[in-house]
């Protein structure tokens, strides 16, 4: 979702996910011929030498290996090139509906249970985003920096791109497929959104908001 932002204001846009479930989403999904979708690790990018002048890195920091995917941006930026790293805290809200309340509290349960001890696939490096990606070990290595918290961000989708969103987490697919009491549990809850939102259409509109935090660093324009 965060990359069709950046496409207005780019030549080329490279996407790269090592996911091919979120890759195959996004290529379906496409909205800008400037964009490029890759199966890729971002400790590892398909891209030359001192060739990009942004790295994004959208709630996926806690999950790389911190030091080679510094290093490997340190590769592909130019003198003067930005990385950017954010996540957004678990409190989501929907907005401009007349149930909205509701919605919102059935979301909110699909985060609590997919983050809870009942799910072992809710590994140790969440905690890095829990704690609003302030360890020392995630700290961008450049000495221009900055940080900002409490962004608020609106995200236009529909009830069914929800369910399609949440599908391409592996730790929600796997914890939702590994038996038929979860199986039966998400589908009741988007049962129960449809019936919140008052529909019998999954494609209809559906409006939340999220509070983002954001990491950024500035790779200097000169070796020291």
């Amino acid at each position: 979702m965060s990359t069709s932002f950046l496409a207005p204001h780019f030549d080329k846009v490279l996407r790269i996910d090592i996911s091919e479930a979120q890759i195959a989403e996004a290529n379906a999904n496409k909205e800008y011929d400037n964009i490029e979708y890759k199966v890729a690790h971002a400790e590892s990018m398909p891209v030359e030498d001192k060739s990009v002048t942004l790295v994004q890195v959208a709630t996926a920091l806690h999950w790389l290996d911190h030091e080679k995917f510094y290093r490997e941006c340190d590769r592909v930026l130019v003198a003067g090139g930005v990385i950017a790293a954010f996540s957004h805290y678990p409190d989501i809200q929907v907005i401009d509906h007349p149930n909205k309340d509701h919605l919102t509290r059935i979301l909110r349960e699909i985060q609590e249970k997919i983050t809870s001890n009942e799910n072992p696939e809710y590994l140790l490096p969440n905690k890095y985003a829990a704690e609003y990606y302030k360890d020392p070990c995630l700290q961008i290595p450049y000495s221009d920096t900055q940080r900002y918290d409490d962004i608020l961000h609106p995200l236009h989708t529909t009830i069914a791109g929800i369910h399609r969103y949440y599908m391409t987490i592996t730790c929600v697919r796997k914890f939702i497929s590994s038996n038929e009491d979860r199986k039966t549990w998400w589908k009741d809850i988007f049962d129960r959104i449809m019936e919140a939102y008052r529909t019998d259409n999954s494609e209809s509109p559906l409006t939340i908001t999220f509070k983002a935090f954001l990491l950024m660093g500035r790779k200097p324009t000169r070796s020291n």
